[in-house]
This record gives C-alpha cells, structure tokens and sequence, in this order.
C-alpha cells in the first residue's frame, strides 16, 4: 500500500502523487444518487417537510459542507440515470399509499427485504418528487394536467412516473446536474476516474480519509473528511447488458479491496426486455460481439402500456407463466424468455396494441421508437425481437439504512450499495427512488456523523493514510487504459455460466477462468481490473447460495430454500479464501448484527 504523507503535511503527499487536494465531503460519481448527495451535503435540499406518512423531517446535519463531486466523464454523463427509461415509483396517486408501495417492493423481494429501508423509501418518496418537480423535473401529465402514473412489473397500482414517455432518467438528470452546476458549494471535477480509497489506522482506528483519483495521467490524491460512493452498479460484468460502457463496479472493488462488507452480490437484475439486435433485419454480429455497445433497452412502461410478449405466430406465451402476465416480477419474465432461447423459441415484443391505444410510437415512447428504427423495423407492423439483458446490480456496499458503510468515514447510496431495499429482486421503477431518497439522506447523515472531525486538520487525516489494494502509486508505469480483449472475456464468462441460470458447475469453471485471468492485470489500474474483481465476488456469492430465490437461479438447486430466507454478508477476502488468493487488506470488523 502506498503512503500519502509521512509528516501529515499537505506536501508531503507530493512524493507519490502529483497533487492533494482537500475538501469535507467528497462525493463519487454523478447520476441521481450522487447528484442528490452534493446538494444534501452542501445545504441546498429543504428537508423541513412531513412527508405522507406523518415522519418528522430529515434531519439537516451541518448544511453548507464543502463538497467536491468527482466523476468519471462529464456531469451527468456515462452512467444509468440519464438512460432510464422505464420511470421512477411513488405513491402519489389516489387509492395508493407508501404501504402498499412498501407491500409491492416486500412481495417481489422474496423475502430479503430490509423493512427499515423499504419502509424509508415508500414513506420518503412522494417527498422526493415533490423536490424534484419544485427543483424544475417535468413529468408527463394527462389531459386534466395530473401526474400520468404507470403500471409496470410487480406493481398492483398505477405508480410510476415518466418524462418524455421513455426519457425519465434523462428529465431527472437534467434537473439535478443544473442544480449541481449553478451551486458555488459544490466543486465538480471531470474527467477523474477514482482507482483506489484511502486508509489510515490511527488513534481513530481505521478508516476511510479520500481516495486516489486520475485523469490523464496525473495522479491526485484526495483527502475528505467523508467519502461518500456513489458511482453505479457493475452492469458490465456481462456481454449482453443494457448499461453504458463506464458502469464498471469501480465503487464496489474499491470497497471491497479496503475490506468494506459486502452483501448479496449474488443477486443481479436482468431486464426481459432488451432489443435482439441479432435477430433484426440490419444484424450484423450477436450483441455479445459488439464490444461497448449497449443492447437497447424496450422499457417496461411498454407492456404497462398494453405491448404483449409473443411467439413468431403473434401468440402470448406469458399468461400461462404468471398471473400478472407480462407484468410479472422481472425475474420471472426474464427467466421465460431464456428458457425459451435456450429451446431455440424466439421472443417478441408486439407493441401494436400501445400505438393503437396511444397513438405513434415517436411520440409516446420516442427512446423506443428510435431502437427499433436504427435496427430497420417498423413496430406498426413488424414484431420486435427482445432477449434478456444485464440490468441491475442488486448486491454491493453493505450500507444501513443511513447509507453507512463497515468501515468509519465511507458511506455509500443508490446501486453500488446494498442496504436491503430490493431484496432478492428489485421492485420496477424502485432505483431511481433509491438514488434520490438514500443520496439525500447518506449525506446529511455523513456530515452530521464526521461533524465530530472538524477540528482535525485535513492534513493530520492524511497523515500514514494507505491506498488499498496491490497497486504501487509510486511506480511511474500504472496503467489505466481500457483492455477491450480482456473485459470481452469476462463478460462472455459471467453471460455463459454466471447469468439468469447457474450452476455449480459452471460457476466452478467461471471461477477458475476468472482466476487465470488475474496476472494479465499486473500494474492496472483501470476498468478491467474492478470488473475481473467484482466478477470473482459474485461468482463466490452465487456459488455459496445452494437455493434459487429472485433474481439467483440455481439449476442444481431450482427450489427455494426456507432455510436461506437470509441475507448475505461477507468482505472480499472471505469470499475469495477458496481460491486461495491472497488478503486484499485486513478488514475491519463487522458491524453488530450485520453477519450472516
């Protein structure tokens, strides 16, 4: 590990990096999560209100912080907020209320929830997009000018809000990144793409002091009095995924290397509907084949608005499936749809019936209406062939439900943590709420909890602090460039034997390949080297779960397990002790009541 400073002064730091720069609050990454924790953090979200349910207002910590937000690429730009589509769930609607919104979200979970933060984010949310629409968020609305709610999968009432039709995520972004932008509490730095946390063991005892950050070579280190992650899932494990090519685990395998407690790794989404662009008529190569692409998502506001899974006769398949049909929980749809390619059945989308009940396509869903032009189809006429996908990392961080991690200092919100709120199996249109509601409020609790530091100079937290993990930061050859080839392999790996159906088997043999792949990333530190750790995490999660539940299907093990009614919980190095790895870092010792 690499010492920032020996002398606690800011200089000192020099030796190994090209600069220090200092702030309380450091933020990482910028979709809704950590847009909304940047503006918590720096005094600019009201939390005096009462939201639905009668709970007293959030409370407002120290407002005012100084806040530095770093990201990856530009504001706002690069990771899944700006490519949502589906919308975003609250109970607004007459008839609703956060109960049965919180009974929806504990249904499709089966049985993992975390009733704490589930009950949090259904009683929080009408709060949230009542910011959101005072902060300039414009959702779609009917004729009588009231908000336009959808049904989507799992959902037993009309609750899910869009912007645009299918551009919700990029509405939501929109009006966050303008508030980021014109806050003069908050430093924005582009272009950073954070490699390594922190770490000093002092009279304090461990914990987290910043992190490693670079941008074109230049090495900076980034000293804060709380690190708050909130830099996305690791949609990228997999070939065929709908998430941007940046989504790559980089706040999961940083936690992980500095021995955080994760939990639930093995519990990832994959959405039923993505655009089969080798089945369509200007297929040139198999999605897996396509380097960065995407595969184009088909929003799950389409079938809440009438579009119906069928076979190539035009006959549905899902009403014999589930009762709730092509509205079924997402794992269930997502299933049939592999278990149907893997017998050489095809699937599609008929999305006549929402034209004829909404009218063009490129008006009520425009994101849509432009997948299916680009691949040379005419949704009027023409089925649209959609497979499995990607989607959504459900495991991560272990957090509690103030988004604090296992180790002091480190706080963590939206989809690179996990805190319990989706359970086995995430509830449609529940992320963004996620990101909104936790970012809000992991803020304000990691200014009020490391209110105590502000007497401690920021360099005296800098002082013998450590990067975690194998890298020397004081070798001039550190590598952080993309490796096509390599992040090609892992991701055909976790698609074949670590996706929607798994084995012992093949997750035996996805570990000991993913093993071998280990040396090639001797001295990097970029994209690939987080993606081949996190996929290692998983695949030692998935291994250790001998039952099916959610979104985890075990072959070998197809029924659910009464007995494994539990989460999971484990730091990195016990996961890995099989594979006979070496320690990443010593952790820190569990929270109470966090193992299992």
């Amino acid at each position: 590990m690499t010492p920032v400073s020996d002398s606690g002064a800011p200089q000192g730091a020099l030796v190994d990096f090209d600069e220090v720069r200092w702030c309380e609050v450091l933020v990482v990454g910028s979709g809704a999560a950590g847009l909304s924790a940047a503006l918590a953090a720096a005094g600019s979200l009201d939390a005096g209100h009462e939201d639905p349910a009668g709970d007293p207002a959030e409370p407002s910590g120290e407002a005012g912080a100084d806040v530095v937000l770093i990201t990856k690429l530009a504001l706002g730009a690069g990771g899944s907020t700006a490519w949502a589509q589906g919308g975003i769930a609250a109970a607004v609607g007459p008839g609703d209320s956060p109960r049965k919104h919180a009974d929806d979200t504990t249904e499709v979970g089966v049985g993992l929830c975390d009733p704490r933060t589930v009950r949090d984010l259904t009683r929080r949310g009408p709060a949230a997009i009542r910011r959101l629409i005072g902060g300039g968020a414009r959702f779609d609305r009917d004729a009588d000018g009231e908000l336009a709610l959808g049904r989507e999968g799992g959902h037993t009432r009309n609750r899910v809000l869009h912007a645009g039709g299918d551009r919700t995520g990029a509405e939501i972004s929109r009006a966050l990144v303008a508030a980021v932008a014109a806050h003069p509490g908050i430093r924005v730095e582009e272009g950073y793409f954070a490699a390594d946390l922190l770490l000093w063991d002092g009279a304090l005892g461990r914990r987290v002091t910043g992190l490693v950050g670079i941008q074109g070579g230049r090495r900076i280190a980034y000293v804060a009095r709380a690190v708050v992650l909130a830099c996305g899932g690791a949609g990228r494990l997999y070939s065929h995924t709908t998430n941007p090519a940046a989504v790559t685990g980089d706040g999961i395998a940083m936690a992980a290397r500095a021995g955080a407690l994760l939990a639930d790794l093995e519990f990832f989404q994959f959405h039923p509907t993505a655009l089969d662009r080798s089945a369509t008529p200007d297929a040139a190569a198999p999605m897996a084949d396509r380097g960065d692409v995407a595969a184009p998502l088909l929003t799950e506001a389409l079938r809440g608005a009438g579009a119906l899974l069928v076979c190539a006769d035009g006959e549905r398949f899902m009403p014999e499936v589930h009762e709730l049909a092509e509205l079924a929980p997402r794992d269930v749809v997502a299933r049939t749809l592999w278990e149907r390619r893997e017998q050489g059945l095809a699937s599609f989308l008929d999305l006549r019936p929402v034209i004829r009940a909404h009218g063009p396509l490129e008006q009520c869903f425009p994101t849509a209406a432009a997948s299916c032009a680009e691949a040379g189809l005419d949704p009027s006429r023409d089925l649209v062939p959609v497979t499995p996908a990607a989607h959504y990392t459900m495991g991560g961080v272990w957090t509690d439900g103030d988004g604090r991690t296992s180790l002091p200092g480190l706080w963590a919100a939206g989809e690179v943590s996990s805190s319990g709120v989706h359970g086995a199996n995430r509830l449609a249109s529940n992320s963004l709420l996620e990101a909104l509601v936790f970012g809000e409020r992991v803020a304000k609790r990691a200014v009020a909890a490391e209110g105590f530091l502000a007497r401690v100079p920021l360099s005296h937290l800098a002082s013998r602090s450590l990067a975690a993990g194998e890298i020397d930061w004081s070798r001039a050859d550190v590598a952080v460039e993309r490796n096509p080839a390599l992040r090609r392999e892992i991701g055909d790996l976790m698609w074949r034997f670590a996706g929607l159906v798994r084995s012992a088997e093949g997750l035996s043999h996805a570990a000991r390949r993913l093993a071998e792949l280990e040396p090639r990333l001797a001295g990097v530190a970029g994209e690939e080297r987080n993606l081949l750790l996190v996929a290692r995490l998983l695949v030692a999660a998935a291994a250790r779960r001998s039952e099916s539940r959610g979104a985890h299907y075990r072959s070998d093990f197809p029924a659910t397990d009464p007995a494994w009614a539990r989460r999971s919980f484990a730091t990195a190095d016990e996961l890995l002790v099989q594979t006979g790895r070496r320690r990443l870092v010593r952790p820190t010792a569990a929270p109470a009541g966090a193992g299992g």
